[in-house]
């Protein structure tokens, strides 16, 4: 029997999944004009019977031979046709129609009064893979620094060892199938805010592959206007090695750049007719991405977005002030966290505004809980 350790660096409120979980699972007003002019015409209707009652009990007294049993009963067939008891029950009824309107369009509503929720909606934030594009990524072709073979060989590596199942990884798992052989020493999974993965093997060498800002850091200028090149068609992470041994999330020093990989994520079919629909409704369209928001441009240029050019890198953004200002003034964010979706949705909602949001992944539920109405977008398998 072989003995396996493991270390663990984060428990129970530390951990994020249980962060993103705890958030999730937060109970949420529901924001519904509709319930809150039914409860105001209750609560009006409520406070006015009394003293109505009490002057038709009395004008009742008031008749000559009638009696006080006769007084009660008239007065409380009189009250009982004041009580708006069949608005609630038509409400919910017209509510209840649309549901299952919506159901025979494969849409699963969770709470009954979104619908009125998604009328009145004005801003429509979305997140691009999944939602736009099909989010199954396609390797179109790799560009090596040096010896194209031996790049093949490191990402038939990151191929097999990695546990990741993201887009990205599975799209370098169909590519790059070559039978390569390694000992895994330390894994470094990929997440949303460090955007790169790596894994560490015997032999001391360490391969890194993720977004190329987040990747290269300060050695991204020198390769800036070639990467730049390739991402005006295509979605680009780099390939980079390193001679040090992963530790924790912390990107070695002695980064070395070994080329990158070029991507390609399809449109879905249906994506300009519903964006183009939205725009006639008066709606504004909000691109929200973790992606380059050079690629996520260029994906909104061809699903027919007219202000594809105005574009802001969420990594940039330091404070919630200029969060808010560009939540104001752009049109698509890339490079954005999982917490600034989260912050996007709120400041679009304290300008005013009525937010739906739409997102197929882990990383999109903390802002689909924050939103006004959530649209969870189911996968196509």
């Amino acid at each position: 029997m072989v003995d396996v350790f493991g270390k663990v660096e984060h428990i129970g409120d530390e951990n994020y999944t249980y962060k993103i979980s705890k958030e999730a699972k937060c109970m949420k007003k529901i924001n519904s004009e509709i319930m809150n002019s039914l409860n105001k015409i209750i609560k009006t209707v409520s406070i006015a019977i009394i003293p109505i009652g009490a002057l038709l009990f009395f004008n009742q007294l008031g008749l000559e031979g009638n009696t006080i049993r006769n007084a009660v009963v008239n007065t409380v067939a009189a009250i009982i046709g004041m009580i708006p008891e069949g608005l609630v029950l038509l409400t919910s009824t017209v509510l209840a129609v649309s549901v299952i309107r919506l159901s025979k369009n494969k849409v699963l509503v969770q709470e009954l009064y979104c619908i009125e929720t998604l009328a009145r909606v004005d801003v429509l934030c979305f997140d691009k893979t999944g939602t736009i594009t099909e989010g199954k990524m396609e390797v179109t072709d790799y560009i090596a620094r040096e010896k194209k073979e031996e790049m093949a060989n490191i990402l038939s590596l990151l191929g097999k060892y990695s546990k990741d199942n993201n887009g990205t990884i599975e799209a370098i798992r169909q590519t790059f199938s070559k039978p390569v052989e390694g000992k895994v020493v330390k894994e470094i999974p990929f997440t949303s805010d460090k955007k790169w993965s790596g894994i560490s093997f015997e032999n001391g060498e360490s391969y890194i592959i993720g977004a190329p800002e987040y990747v290269l850091r300060d050695k991204y200028n020198q390769y800036k206007e070639e990467i730049e090149k390739q991402i005006e068609d295509y979605r680009v992470v780099v390939l980079a090695r390193s001679k040090e041994i992963l530790k924790k999330e912390e990107l070695p020093k002695d980064i070395e750049y070994l080329g990158m990989v070029l991507l390609t994520d399809s449109i879905r079919p249906q994506a300009k007719e519903t964006l183009s629909y939205f725009k006639e409704q008066g709606v504004l369209l909000k691109i929200i991405s973790g992606d380059n928001p050079v690629t996520v441009s260029k994906i909104a240029k061809h699903a027919g977005i007219e202000e594809y050019k105005n574009y802001i890198d969420c990594g940039t953004i330091k404070t919630k002030e200029e969060l808010k200002k560009a939540a104001k003034n752009y049109t698509i964010f890339g490079r954005v966290t999982p917490i600034q979706k989260k912050q996007l949705i709120v400041a679009l909602k304290e300008m005013g505004h009525t937010v739906a949001m739409t997102g197929d992944g882990v990383n999109d539920v903390i802002a689909l809980k924050e939103a006004d109405c959530s649209i969870a977008i189911a996968s196509r398998k």
